[in-house]
């Protein structure tokens, strides 16, 4: 089964630099209202409506939103919480913990929106 995520976004443009960069996403097709990014058979979807162009987008994270994307990696946290922090982006270290025989790390995009990291044995 092939998955996929859509988010809502304030800014397309500075959202899908930041999954490319941190996530090695790549751009399957834009225009100025969506963007399709897509890493092996994971697609995700970044769109900007009238209503995300308008919610405020301060960067702090979202605690309260009910659901959080898992991103399988195999990067050291400490590298890639660089990578997060050059695009705007948050890790919550050192508050990492393991689970299923992988270290697990929460942290946000540019837009305040949540995310787990779930690191490789192999990192």
């Amino acid at each position: 089964m092939k998955t996929g995520l859509v988010i809502y976004s304030s800014s397309i443009h500075r959202l899908a630099e930041f999954y490319c960069h941190v996530f090695g996403f790549e751009v399957s097709e834009k225009d100025e209202s969506y963007a399709l990014l897509i890493a092996g058979s994971f697609e995700l979807v970044l769109l900007e409506t009238e209503v995300s162009k308008k919610a405020s987008s301060t960067g702090k994270a979202r605690e309260d939103t009910p659901i959080k994307p898992s991103f399988f990696i195999d990067t050291p946290l400490e590298l890639v919480g660089e990578k997060i922090k050059e695009k705007g982006g948050a890790l919550y270290q050192p508050k990492s913990w393991n689970f299923g025989g992988r270290q697990v790390c929460d942290g946000c995009d540019c837009e305040g929106n949540i995310f787990q990291l779930r690191v490789g044995k192999n990192a």
